[in-house]
């Protein structure tokens, strides 16, 4: 849908002054003179917003953080791209991941693309467990029965025009993804495209504290998006009538697949747990929600 097949990728980074080399260097080198990288410095309290500097990206400062969406909207009402591309300071770009962008995004109708991403393991028990469940993998977010596929913003790639016409982001905490691409959708601004090869890499969390927080979030998230969208938001495991069922026999696919590692179990199971607390939480507190509207553009 665009006219030049200009990029600009952005990424959202608090306190990430240490993970930015990894992603900032593979990318630069994928840029031609059309393209150009913006980190979107969210009120940190480290180095990001020098490191990113010094490495060649464009920083644009959120002084006030408001999460990573805001950060993200801030940064993108600044472009003049015709294809927006968002990742965040976790991710890993491989050879060929921005061209793979592009040429997704050449095609005729299309709005939305994306790759695949892997979760890498890592010497933590945190961090083998995110491997084990790839949060990030095409098969969670494309062909879902019974929901609009969607692609996350750790690898999101969105024509401008399409961008700009929904008002960009919304203000969410979590699940601003699924929300911007199924927005585009039902208004007919373009189609997703997706390229099944792996091209980006994500590095986890390392601690179980924080990868339970964050499968927390995403539970709370899959209830917001639920009482916004009905049903298109797909259930979380354990969720009816039938939990007794559901848990004997994911315990014992859980005993076959991680055999002789109890610690692991039990490490899948807490995380199972987390997402279902939040997402519960989240149904309990539904009344409370606040339609989401978009972000002032530019605001800062």
């Amino acid at each position: 849908m665009t006219s030049d097949g200009s990029i600009e990728v952005i990424i959202p980074a608090r306190n990430m002054a240490d993970h930015l080399p990894a992603i900032l260097r593979p990318l630069l080198e994928q840029l031609t003179d059309r393209d150009r990288v913006t980190v979107a410095d969210d009120a940190s309290n480290d180095a990001t917003g020098q490191v990113a500097g010094a490495l060649g990206a464009k920083v644009v400062t959120v002084p006030e953080s408001r999460g990573p969406y805001y950060a993200r909207q801030v940064a993108a009402s600044t472009s003049a791209a015709g294809i927006l591309i968002f990742t965040d300071g976790r991710c890993r770009p491989l050879p060929g991941w921005l061209e793979a962008h592009r040429e997704l995004q050449s095609r005729p109708g299309v709005a939305l693309s994306c790759t695949n991403v892997r979760t890498i393991s890592g010497q933590t028990l945190a961090a083998r467990v995110a491997a084990r469940q790839q949060p990030f993998h095409l098969r969670g977010m494309v062909g879902v029965p019974g929901r609009p596929d969607y692609f996350p913003t750790a690898n999101l790639g969105i024509d401008r025009i399409a961008f700009e016409k929904v008002g960009g982001f919304r203000a969410m905490r979590s699940g601003g993804d699924a929300d911007i691409c199924w927005r585009i959708q039902e208004q007919s601004l373009g189609t997703m495209a997706a390229d099944a090869r792996v091209l980006m890499e994500w590095e986890p969390r390392t601690t179980l504290r924080e990868l339970a927080s964050q499968w927390k979030r995403y539970g709370g998230s899959t209830a917001y998006l639920e009482w916004v969208y009905g049903e298109y938001s797909p259930r979380p495991f354990g969720t009816d009538a039938s939990l007794r069922i559901k848990l004997r026999a994911a315990m014992q696919q859980w005993r076959e697949r991680f055999r002789g590692r109890p610690s692991e179990i039990l490490a899948v199971a807490a995380m199972d747990g987390a997402f279902t607390y939040g997402y519960m939480a989240g149904k309990l507190k539904s009344r409370e929600f606040a339609a989401p509207v978009p972000y002032e553009a530019g605001a800062g």
